[in-house]
């Protein structure tokens, strides 16, 4: 009888252990918890409901440290108000251009000029080359879930979807205060069902979009049940199959294999961490490379039952230690332990700080075991550098990648060695989302985020994100300001830009490129064959104009008085000192020589046929027509002799009607010859020229870029040649174009009527190109550009090619990459030059 009874304990003993073990999984599909998902809401198997949001970074460490640390109050005050239970996720991966790519073949396909096809056919190659072996982009998230107020609460989904909608406006009005911005995606079900499956398919989600996966799993189901696609109704398919990987395999004891990819975990000791830290710390472990995600799991605990714990483990442990001798070992702990809780205390009492409890688990991912475990060691050493120390979670990589999933649930063997009590302000100093990304698939491609290494593509007529177009580039001489303006319009020409480059100084360096590619290059100077006829009125309403605008030519504004106005500015920059009666004069004159053309200020007499298109104009005076008026009144011999140099004197050339086609485009107008007083003169008739054509069409994206605009604009240039410049950049939007410039003597740049041009064109251009700059050029422009401290050093430091973008109000440092043909096309150093002889002449050899 005893022996039965002995058996039959053994039995149900054995039968209780065997209850115990865990089942062995043998679908991918039954370990992902997902069991639903509607209006972006993830219902999980165990009956939560989890909501994922992503989260756009904002560059925090080039912030100043003021803002810094509103960004983590603001921070700090979200966390007060948050869902008691947090999931911060970072996901990093190689940089996917494929979008930005398949744009560039498309213009490539419909583009005529062969020189061109060449040149995009290098950039795509230079794309892909850049980001298979350096270019990165990060993810980040936030995830919480749904938090019962009351028992029961959770069978009602419309409460649940309103908490959380509450919740999430919560959020977005405080990153919003942060510099942040919480993505608005247009299918939230989609976007979530996304983010899941690069989680799970970090390698099958580059090669197969989570579009194409669910058409290829409804497909295989249809077949599977002998359905008909388009006939029968599509059936109930798990969310499961949609999100699983190709295998998960969690036999090892220090990595997992899923979806072709290892994994390793870490995470950071509870009592790993150092005494203080400075704001944004995970900035470098964000930005620690490829292969490394970042998860942070932080739980609020109740502020009031919070107190009474922490008080009563101080009475505790100062009862222990009275009955200890001060030599025993555990004597400083305990003591530090009370000082700890009273440090406790004092925040949640009198700081109004709430307690936390973080951990934070890395995640290393890598194509092979051997660069697994080198990665690892990297972060291990890495941290150990910052003062913390990490454990391997050896034996429990099934769930360690449990507690990095996006469902916010945490395995408490894990949570009770990883986990770290902080206040509020020490929960907020892990602030995450600084690593910023300017990548803007429509645009070009400027280089890699130094901080990064995310590729760098701006599109500066994207009217969402830039308020114009407008760009400066700024540089001390050699930074390379003139080869980065080269590759900007180099690669805005190549995705059907129209581009016009006025180069007042050393115009042979834009030569090259622009024969290269095809563009027309127009050199203005006394004796050059190209002219210009500054007196020309030009028409500047296309077709395409004229049938959206609706314009009645009876109603337009006189053309020939805006042209005489535009003369008048011109002539002054010839002659600075004219007087007021001069002026007058020089007016009449103007309107005298326009009507033996048979040009008045009604705009009908401009043309011979205006049906046809382009209408046809008729013969424009010249200087010297004018100059013959001049003559013949005593008071305007002064301004005649003057300007006699252009019609009987050395620029003659300017005397003649325009030759030049501006249809190109691509265009380069050298004015590098004209010396002294010629320069703003004959910067002037291009600009004249240009900005007529810009006008004509403000359907059609255009740039205008002028190098060394100190020419015409700094002290020694004139009023209104300055204003001319300012206009185009402050009314350039307005007709679908952009204008760009360049600069490195940055006090003439500011040198007229005290800054007041310079400054205002640098205002009214939300982007800029920073250069190297010494460090006397760097303090002068830090109050107008708004550069902190951390970015004037930085500048100071750049090597040549390294800038830093500033579109609107983000800032990134970038090192500018160009590909070999472009290299060829723009260098002007000595060094390339001479190499790029040598491998000429050797081509010249084996050719002949």
């Amino acid at each position: 009888m005893i022996q039965n009874s002995s058996e039959k304990r053994k039995k149900a003993a054995k039968q209780r252990k065997k209850a115990k073990k865990p089942e062995k999984l043998e679908f991918v599909q039954d370990f992902i918890p997902v069991k639903s998902l509607q209006h972006g809401i993830i219902e999980t198997t165990d009956g939560r409901y989890i909501r994922i949001l992503e989260i756009e970074p904002i560059n925090f460490m080039l912030r100043s440290g003021e803002e810094q640390f509103n960004i983590i109050s603001s921070f700090a005050s979200w966390l007060k108000i948050s869902p008691m239970r947090l999931q911060f996720k970072s996901m990093t991966r190689k940089a996917d251009s494929d979008k930005h790519i398949a744009m560039i073949h498309e213009e490539l396909e419909v583009e005529e000029s062969e020189e061109c096809r060449h040149l995009g056919e290098g950039y795509i190659c230079l794309i892909k080359d850049v980001g298979s072996r350096e270019a990165l982009t990060r993810r980040f998230f936030l995830i919480f879930q749904y938090e019962e107020i009351r028992r029961g609460d959770g069978d009602d989904f419309s409460l649940i979807y309103g908490m959380m909608q509450t919740a999430e406006q919560n959020a977005r009005a405080y990153f919003l205060q942060c510099g942040n911005t919480i993505l608005q995606q247009k299918d939230p079900d989609e976007a979530t069902a996304e983010i899941l499956y690069m989680f799970f398919n970090r390698r099958s989600c580059v090669d197969e979009p989570f579009s194409s996966r669910v058409n290829r799993v409804v497909v295989d189901t249809m077949a599977a049940k002998d359905k008909v696609i388009g006939v029968d109704p599509i059936p109930q398919i798990r969310m499961a199959h949609f999100l699983s990987p190709r295998g998960i395999d969690l036999t090892h004891y220090n990595y997992v294999m899923m979806d072709g990819l290892y994994y390793s975990f870490l995470f950071i000791k509870g009592n790993g961490y150092p005494g203080m830290v400075r704001a944004g710390w995970m900035s470098a472990l964000i930005n620690a490379g490829d292969g490394i995600d970042i998860d942070i799991q932080l739980r609020r605990e109740n502020r009031s039952k919070t107190i009474d714990k922490v008080a009563q483990r101080i009475r505790l442990n100062r009862t222990k230690l009275k009955s200890m001798q001060d030599t025993s070992t555990d004597y400083e702990e305990l003591t530090n332990s009370i000082q700890a809780g009273y440090f406790i205390k004092n925040g949640i009492a009198n700081n109004n700080e709430d307690l936390f409890y973080m951990s934070v688990f890395i995640t290393v991912s890598a194509k092979g075991y051997e660069e697994l475990m080198w990665r690892k060691q990297q972060i291990v050493d890495m941290l150990k550098s910052m003062d913390m120390y990490v454990s391997d979670c050896r034996f429990q990589q099934e769930a360690a990648l449990r507690s990095v999933m996006p469902f916010l649930k945490i395995e408490p063997s894990l949570e009770k060695k990883s986990r770290r009590n902080v206040l509020t302000s020490g929960a907020a100093s892990a602030y995450m989302f600084t690593s910023f990304e300017m990548s803007d698939d429509t645009g070009v491609l400027l280089g890699i985020n130094r901080h990064n290494n995310s590729l760098c593509i701006v599109d500066l007529f994207n009217t969402k994100k830039n308020k114009n177009a407008n760009l400066n580039l700024l540089g001390t001489s050699g930074a390379g300001k003139t080869f980065t303006m080269q590759l900007l319009a180099l690669r805005m020409r190549m995705r059907g830009i129209q581009c016009f480059i006025l180069a007042p100084i050393k115009g042979h360096e834009f030569r090259r490129a622009c024969k290269k590619i095809g563009g027309e290059f127009i050199k203005i100077a006394p004796g050059s064959p190209h002219c210009i006829n500054i007196m020309e009125i030009r028409h500047t309403i296309s077709p395409e104009m004229e049938l959206i605008d609706e314009i009645d030519y009876s109603e337009m504004d006189s053309m020939l008085a805006r042209k005489i106005q535009q003369l008048m500015t011109f002539f002054s920059l010839l002659i600075p000192d004219m007087s007021n009666e001069e002026e007058q004069m020089l007016d009449e004159a103007l309107i005298q020589t326009y009507a033996k053309f048979g040009i008045t200020h009604d705009n009908d007499s401009l043309y011979i046929d205006r049906s046809v298109s382009p209408p046809k104009m008729k013969k424009m005076p010249i200087i010297g027509d004018l100059h013959k008026e001049l003559l013949e009144n005593p008071m305007t011999k002064r301004i005649a002799i003057i300007i006699s140099r252009f019609v009987t004197g050395s620029a003659q050339s300017f005397n003649q009607q325009t030759n030049v086609d501006l249809s190109n485009k691509y265009i380069v107008l050298d004015l590098s010859e004209l010396k002294g007083k010629l320069l703003p003169v004959g910067m002037f008739i291009a600009l004249d020229y240009v900005w007529d054509t810009v006008k004509a069409d403000r359907t059609k994206k255009k740039a205008i870029m002028i190098d060394e605009i100190w020419q015409l604009i700094g002290a020694s240039s004139n009023r209104m040649a300055a204003e001319f410049c300012l206009t185009i950049f402050k009314t350039i939007r307005g007709f679908g174009g952009a204008a760009v410039s360049a600069t490195q003597d940055l006090s003439d740049f500011f040198g007229l009527e005290d800054g007041k041009y310079g400054r205002a064109i640098i205002n009214n251009s939300k982007n800029k190109i920073i250069l190297n700059l010494e460090p006397d050029e760097a303090k002068y422009v830090q109050e107008v550009l708004k550069l902190t401290k951390t970015e004037i050093r930085s500048v100071t430091r750049f090597e040549r090619g390294e800038a830093l973008v500033c579109s609107n109000n983000n800032k990134v440092p970038v090192v500018i990459k160009a590909s070999k043909e472009e290299q060829e096309m723009i260098t002007t150093d000595r060094a390339e030059l001479e190499a790029l002889l040598k491998e000429r002449q050797q081509e010249q050899t084996h050719s002949a």
